[in-house]
This record gives C-alpha cells, structure tokens and sequence, in this order.
C-alpha cells in the first residue's frame, strides 16, 4: 500500500513534469531562453529565490553548519546583503544591454565589449562551472532520496539525473519561471511555518544551541578569514558573474521590474542562508545519527516532520532541486547553443533549427553533470567551489561596464591568467582555490589595461547607463 508521503511526492513531481512539459512545447526560441523579455516583478522574484535556493543553499549551508558551524551560512549571507548594492546599480545596465542587443547570454557581452576570442574563452569557462554546478545539484537531490528510499545513492544519481535531463530539454525558461511560483511557496512554508517551530519543539528551547562548542560560532572556521571576504566580494559581484542572474534580468518586463526584483530577492535569499545554518546547527545539537553530513538537513526531516508533513518536505525539496537543476542545465546549454555552436553555423533565418540545437544542448549538458557528479561525489566542496570559480570573468565584465580603456588584451590575459592560476592551486588549497585565482585575474586586467592602447572602436557606453 502507498503511504500518504509517497503519494503526495507521487503526484507533486509528475503535476510538475506534466504542466511544464507541456507549457515548454508552447515556445519559441525566444522564449525558451529569456521568456521572450516579458517576465514581470513578481515573476522573477520567485524565479531568482527558487533557483537560488538549490543544494548551496539549503543542503550544503546544513552540512556546512553541522560540520564546522555557522561560517559558511554567515559568509554567504552578508554576501548577499552586500550583493543589493550591486545589484542597485547593476541590474539597469544588464537590461539596456540585452534588449539593445537581444542578448541571451552573459558571453553576449564578451562578444560586444570585447572581441569573438574573448566570448569563447568566457563561454568555456561559464560552461564548465554550469556543468560542475549541475553534477552538484544531482548529488544533492540523489541524497535526498537516499535518506528517504535506502536506495544507493549511485543509482540514485542515475534516475534523477535522466528524468531531470529530459524534463529540462521540453520545459525551457518559461515553464521554469512558472513553476517556480510554487516551489518557492511550498519551499517557504515547509521551512519556516513547519520545520522551524518544529526544530525548537524537539530541542526543548534553544538552551542546546548555545550549549555548542564556541568553534561553531566562529566566522572564519570555513576557508579562514581569505574565504570570508572572499565570500563578500562574491556577493557584492555575484550578480555580475552568475549568468542565471542575468537571464531573469534579460527575461523582466522592464527596468524597475529587473531592479526591484534583484533587490528583494537577494532580501528573501539571505533568510534562506539563514535557516539553513540554522538546522545544521539543530541536528549538531540533536546529535542525530547522519551517514553523511550531506544529509543533514533531510535526516532532520525524518526526525521532526510527521507523515504528510514530510512527504510535502521531500516534494518541495525534489522540486526546488528540479527547478535549480532546469536552470544551470539552462545557462549551460544557452552558453553552448548560443556562444559556441549557432557563431559557427548559419542559422540567422532558421529559429526552429536554433530551438532544436538548444533542446539538444540540455540533453549533453545535463549528461556531462551526471558523469562529473559519479566522479566528484563531496557536495559541499563541488557547489561552494564551482560557483566562487566565477570570479574569475569577475574584472572584465566590471571594467567593461565601468571603464572604457580596457580591450581585448586585458580580457583575454585576465581569464587566461586566472584560470592557470585556479588549477595550479586545485592541487594545492582546493578549498580556497578560487582566492588566488580571482586576485590574479584582478590584477593581470589592472596591469594589462594600463598599458593596453585605447579601443581604436569606442563601445557606446550610455546605452548601458
């Protein structure tokens, strides 16, 4: 017999797969990659929530607190509030570019400010962080249904990986903005209005959370001081290097509608941190017995959540898992439809053919994360490390933005530099590798624009404005 939390995970998951599949057959390519630049502010506030809210989030920020206590949730969660600046003065600048350029993605502006080299060695690298962040994504969901079925999580992987895949190919962008409305609301409610008050019922007050040992409550216990500012100047250029960040930019109806929704959605993340620093703390504090800190967070579950409950937990976790997973298969196959193979085609008149490459994209894409998710299976260091890798592309698309003496040289350098630098120390520090990875690519733009002779072709940098 069916129990009532598999039912209810039964018919959540395929009412998800069903609605949008079929809205995703409904679309053009425009539509299929920015939602044809129409997305209104409420829209793109729970797009940009549920995205973000994935396995870095949620499961790695538990595992994270568990392990080592609040450090990484704390880094990330100033990060964030640091990021509503840039954002403020960010978001106008992405929107005005992509709709004068009808831009899909964040190599788009590689191409325009730069040269054609510069957006295919930035389409690389954005690629290859995407399909790190993907493999991360099916771990996550993976350890999930282990700690609910006891299944192998390798098998796992495997049947998560393949429905997700297909899923992503037919939903596209707007299936995906639509559907996020309700991951984010049952996400919301089973955490705060369920999980929250729950977790203080089982400890007994809050007495055993301040019983911890005072290295839980230690800032730079995740990475040491050069992790969290690092994490703060992530947040500060995150919206600036996440190209998830500038699809929804891309897809808001309007300049204000783009801003506003940065803003309050970065408001919205940053409580999301939060919480989740919070269980991991609970289940330290609980003491429950974990296979795997990676399972944390869906150990505490199954301790606090009584039948129902639970299966409307897992369901809004398969499903926010879904919907990150949809979008960074999305970014990635966007970059390699769009910046890789349709620059090297002729398909100005042939929109149907783009389509059908981009459907195609997301199948080896998302096949690319499973194979990198089966040989990297640590969650926490995959999620935390693929997306600060980002900071790297970090100087050329600020000083494109904000200064017009550096060309092609200097981006190219920058990237190239950064990216020795970041393998040279993945064998070294592979936890803070990004570190001297993003102040070497810093600092080659800086010097390399210095001397760099002025753009014989000037970029006209009031459109952006």
């Amino acid at each position: 017999m069916i129990n009532l939390d598999t039912l209810i995970v039964t018919l959540y998951v395929s009412g998800l797969f069903i609605f949008a599949i079929r809205l995703g057959r409904q679309q053009s390519l425009d539509d299929f990659m920015v939602m044809s630049r129409k997305a209104p502010f409420a829209l793109v506030v729970f797009s940009i929530v549920s995205t973000w809210v994935g396995i870095g989030t949620t499961v790695a920020t538990s595992a994270s607190a568990y392990d080592k206590g609040i450090s990484l949730g704390l880094s990330a969660a100033c990060g964030g509030v640091l990021g509503i600046f840039a954002a403020l003065k960010l978001a106008p600048k992405v929107k005005n570019f992509g709709d004068r350029h009808k831009a899909y993605t964040l190599a788009d502006f590689f191409s325009i400010r730069y040269n054609s080299a510069s957006r295919t060695i930035a389409a690389i690298f954005i690629l290859s962080v995407y399909v790190m962040l993907t493999a991360a994504q099916f771990l996550g969901l993976s350890a999930l249904l282990e700690v609910w079925t006891g299944i192998e999580a390798n098998i796992l992987v495997w049947f998560t990986a393949i429905s997700t895949i297909i899923y992503t190919a037919f939903a596209g962008m707007r299936s995906d903005f639509y559907t996020d409305i309700i991951h984010f609301i049952v996400m919301a409610i089973v955490l705060f209005v369920v999980m929250l008050p729950l977790s203080y019922v089982k400890m007994g007050g809050y007495k055993p959370l301040l019983d911890l040992n005072s290295t839980y409550y230690d800032p730079f216990a995740y990475g040491g001081i050069s992790f969290f500012i690092a994490s703060l100047v992530f947040g500060c250029v995150s919206v600036f290097v996440t190209m998830e960040i500038w699809q929804r930019i891309y897809a808001s109806s309007s300049l204000s509608a783009a801003r506003n929704s940065l803003v309050v959605s970065l408001l919205i993340i940053v409580l999301f941190y939060a919480i989740s620093t919070y269980f991991g703390l609970v289940c330290r504090a609980l003491e429950l017995d974990l296979a795997s800190r990676d399972n944390a967070l869906f150990t505490l579950m199954t301790t606090i959540l009584p039948p129902g409950a639970f299966g409307l937990g897992l369901a809004a976790f398969i499903a926010i898992f879904i919907s990150t997973i949809n979008s960074t298969i999305m970014v990635a196959a966007a970059t390699l439809s769009n910046d890789l193979i349709f620059p090297r085609l002729s398909l100005n008149n042939n929109p149907d053919r783009k389509l059908s490459i981009a459907r195609l994209s997301t199948l080896f894409c998302g096949i690319i994360g499973l194979i990198i998710s089966l040989l990297i299976p640590n969650l926490v260091a995959l999620s935390v490390n693929a997306l600060l890798m980002l900071l790297i592309i970090a100087p050329a698309i600020v000083g494109g933005f904000y200064f017009e003496r550096p060309g092609n040289t200097s981006a190219l350098l920058s990237m190239a530099a950064g990216a020795i630098t970041l393998f040279i120390f993945l064998f070294l520090t592979p936890e803070t590798a990004f570190v001297p990875a993003a102040g070497v690519s810093l600092i080659t733009y800086i010097i390399s624009a210095i001397f760099e002779k002025p753009k014989t072709k000037k970029v006209s940098y009031e459109h952006y404005s």
